[in-house]
């Protein structure tokens, strides 16, 4: 694997949001779909390390704070729960399971997501290889994933910074598109659009749902 070859595409891509950066890219040897998963599963793995390294410190802080909750005149089978929790490490394995399901089901969404994308661009009249732009897509993908991953070590402003590199991401991936299948940019942007208000489709579904579900439960 060129490492160095993999940052230099990262960062073109990350800091050249043009027709011609991705043109360039769509034309390499290695726009394959091997590399586009290489790249997903690096970029999943390092952000798991991460986050479990995140996660421990936050363990460490809970577990502190649940110390103090056990030296409250707390009832004997609340602190037996406490202490067994404490002893048992639940918040390290739990960090640990969570770490490796990221690593395990990454690639897999990756691939969704990639797949509905070539389907819609496709239904639009787009033509274009699916490994080609699931190469470009894990070229946007993976580093962000990964300076995310860094971010979530810094309270609020991570957060705020994560939030302008998602928009960021939208306009690199319109690029990608754009160029991958040959859109129009109108079309382009619809082939983004859609995914986005399905996604939150179903998240105000989910949202009625579960406050219906909470209503009734009151009620």
């Amino acid at each position: 694997m060129d490492f160095a070859g993999m940052f230099q595409t990262w960062i073109r891509v990350l800091t050249g949001p043009s027709e011609a950066t991705f043109e360039r890219e769509k034309e390499s040897p290695n726009a394959t779909l091997t590399t586009a998963l290489i790249w997903t599963i690096i970029a999943a793995v390092v952000a798991a390390i991460l986050g479990f390294v995140q996660s421990l410190i936050f363990a460490s802080s809970a577990q502190g704070l649940m110390g103090m909750i056990s030296q409250m005149d707390l009832p004997p089978e609340s602190a037996a729960m406490i202490d067994q929790m404490m002893a048992g490490g639940l918040f390290a394995g739990m960090s640990g399971a969570g770490s490796l399901f990221g690593i395990f089901i990454t690639p897999i969404v990756f691939l969704i997501v990639v797949g509905i994308v070539h389907l819609i661009a496709t239904v639009l009249g787009g033509k274009g290889d699916f490994g080609r732009y699931a190469y470009l897509s894990a070229a946007i993908g993976a580093p962000v994933s990964i300076v995310n991953a860094f971010l979530g070590f810094i309270p609020v402003v991570g957060g705020c910074v994560v939030a302008l590199l998602s928009i960021y991401s939208l306009i690199l991936n319109y690029f990608a598109i754009k160029v991958a299948y040959s859109l129009t940019s109108g079309r382009a942007i619809v082939v983004i659009l859609i995914p986005l208000i399905i996604v939150l489709g179903v998240a105000l579904c989910i949202g009625f749902v579960a406050a219906a579900a909470i209503a009734g439960m009151n009620g």
